[in-house]
C-alpha cells in the first residue's frame, strides 16, 4: 500500500495476512513487515489502515523503532505489547574519524578516555571539539572529561543510549563534573537510531 500526498509518494507499508478462522469467526493475523514514511500523517494514515484490514484479529510488526509513536496513535495506549531486541550493532574502527564524522546536538568540547583491547589503534585520549554544523577529533593528551570502554562509546554513538545511563551502570567514569551531562546534550538525537531491514 502506499500513501501520497500532493500527488506523489510519502510512504508504504508491505504486509502479509495469514487468514484463519475458529468457532468464534475469523482469526486472520497480519504481519507488517515494512512501514516506511515520510511525515506524521502519513504514518498515522499507514497504520489505520492496516489496523482496519477486515477478519484480522492480530497485527505484529517486528523491528520498529524503540520510540514508535504508534501507541499514541490509539484509544488505548496500552494495547500494543512490546519487546526489545538489539537490532544495530555498530563497532567503532577507527575513532578519531567515527567522532568527526558526526554532528552533535549543541556546540561543546569533550576529552574521552578510550579503552578499545580488540582494535588497539582505538586505545587513547582524543579531544572532541563538535557541535550541529561541524566536528573536529582529535588524539590527545589532556586529562579526560569522561572514560569508557570503545563498545560503550558505539552503544551512545548513535544517540540511542544516554552517557547517564551508562555511567549508572559503571560502565562510563565522569571524570570531570558534569561530563556526562555535556555529552549527553552533544550525543542527543531527535530519533533513537533504528534501521528498518536485517543487514
Amino acid at each position: 500500500v502506499v500513501y501520497e500526498a500532493h500527488g506523489k509518494p510519502a510512504g508504504f507499508a508491505l504486509y502479509r495476512i495469514k487468514m484463519d478462522w475458529d468457532a468464534t469467526g475469523p482469526i486472520g493475523v497480519l504481519r507488517v513487515e515494512h512501514l516506511i514514511t515520510a511525515s506524521a500523517d502519513a504514518y498515522a494514515a499507514l497504520w489505520r489502515y492496516v489496523l482496519e484490514v477486515d477478519l484480522i484479529a492480530r497485527v505484529t510488526a517486528d523491528g520498529r523503532s524503540v520510540d514508535e509513536p504508534l501507541r499514541f496513535l490509539l484509544a488505548d495506549a496500552r494495547q500494543p505489547k512490546t519487546s526489545v531486541a538489539d537490532g544495530i550493532w555498530l563497532r567503532l574502527v577507527d575513532v578519531a574519524r567515527a567522532l568527526a564524522g558526526r554532528r552533535y546536538g549543541v556546540e561543546g568540547r569533550l576529552v574521552l578516555r578510550v579503552r578499545d583491547a580488540f582494535c588497539p589503534w582505538n586505545d587513547g585520549h582524543y579531544e572532541l571539539n563538535g557541535g550541529p554544523t561541524n566536528a573536529v577529533c582529535e588524539r590527545c593528551t589532556d586529562d579526560p572529561d569522561l572514560e569508557l570502554s570503545a563498545a560503550d562509546l558505539a552503544a551512545a554513538y548513535l544517540g540511542g543510549n544516554r552517557f547517564r545511563t551508562l555511567h549508572e551502570a559503571g560502565r562510563v567514569q565522569e571524570l570531570h563534573r558534569g561530563a556526562v551531562a555535556r555529552a549527553d546534550a552533544m550525543f542527543a538525537s531527535d530519533r533513537t537510531p533504528w534501521c528498518p531491514s536485517h543487514f
